[in-house]
């Protein structure tokens, strides 16, 4: 009984003493609630100050270009969070490669490879863009018109072209990702960086020329329907240049995509079968001595190079 009774009076000391801090701590906080309350108003407000000013202060070249790439991509990676993965890709690559190979060579590795992640995108930008570009006549066209029927409102323009070509991808992502920042700002500064994204994630005269239109309509309310219609001739002008520009081969495409892996391909038949190398020793020396690693990186690299390059020359943009 008495270590029962002990038992209960220990719970009870307990309760007592939470219900006496409880009450403590409930009497300081109206006691200076006033102050609490005006401290983390302060607090909330110096948050919110920080953030607008991070957000207000301009973005450098490098962040502002790669802004840019992700916005056409609509890839929802921020500017500095890919620098800093490809720092990372960078170190992780030269660490690993200083335990084969010297200083020198672990740092040619690290930057070819991590080069290779933007490679990527801008051959994946150029192929965007180039389909982009052939929805100008038919965007132009249709922004015309609703640019006319909702009486030249060009925030309700955009949205009534959104609506009506929802079968052209590239324009309609870029056109939707434009109107969202034009409806949250009145900042002149950011309307013009908002519309240059729209232009760059196309990257021809005629969507400098409509970006610029937007921007001008934005801004000031000014009627530019008469720019848009000159924008629409040179377009339909430009559409017959188009026309031949198709007859152009894709040879040197061809030979790249396929003759390069083949040739890859041949000279390990070669090794093997004519200077009597082993396959085990052919790929040996391809991916576990310096020399062969960095030249199969240098083989991809220019591979890839040669793929950025055959699409920027040979895949013209529909243009004027």
């Amino acid at each position: 009984m008495m270590i029962i009774d002990i038992k209960k009076i220990h719970i009870i000391l307990m309760l007592v003493s939470t219900a006496i801090y409880i009450l403590f701590v409930l009497g300081v906080g109206l006691l200076y609630y006033d102050k609490l309350r005006r401290s983390y108003t302060k607090f909330i407000m110096k948050k919110r100050l920080k953030a607008r000013r991070r957000a207000l202060k301009p973005e450098n070249r490098l962040e502002n270009h790669l802004r840019n790439v992700m916005v056409s991509l609509k890839k929802p990676i921020e500017p500095k969070q890919f620098i800093l993965a490809t720092m990372f890709l960078f170190l992780f690559i030269v660490f690993v490669g200083l335990q084969t190979v010297p200083l020198i060579s672990a740092i040619w590795m690290g930057i070819l490879i991590s080069f290779m992640p933007y490679l990527f995108l801008r051959v994946r930008l150029e192929t965007v863009r180039r389909k982009g570009s052939y929805e100008g006549e038919r965007l132009v066209s249709e922004f015309l018109t609703q640019y006319r029927i909702c009486g030249c409102n060009i925030y309700r323009t955009i949205e009534k072209v959104i609506l009506s070509t929802e079968d052209m991808k590239v324009s309609c992502k870029l056109l939707f990702k434009l109107l969202l920042e034009l409806r949250s700002t009145g900042n002149t500064r950011l309307i013009r960086e908002s519309t240059e994204r729209f232009a760059y994630g196309i990257h021809t005269n005629w969507s400098r020329m409509l970006a610029n239109n937007i921007r001008i309509a934005a801004e000031s309310g000014m009627n530019v329907t008469l720019a848009l219609e000159d924008l629409l001739i040179q377009l339909r002008d430009a559409r017959i240049i188009a026309e031949e520009r198709k007859r152009l081969n894709s040879e040197s495409a061809r030979i790249v995509v396929f003759l390069v892996p083949f040739m890859y391909i041949g000279t390990a038949f070669l090794s093997v079968n004519y200077i009597g190398m082993s396959m085990s020793g052919f790929l040996k020396n391809q991916f576990y001595t310096e020399q062969g690693f960095l030249l199969m990186l240098m083989i991809i690299f220019l591979f890839l190079a040669n793929l950025t390059f055959i699409e920027i020359v040979t895949n013209q943009r529909f243009d004027y």
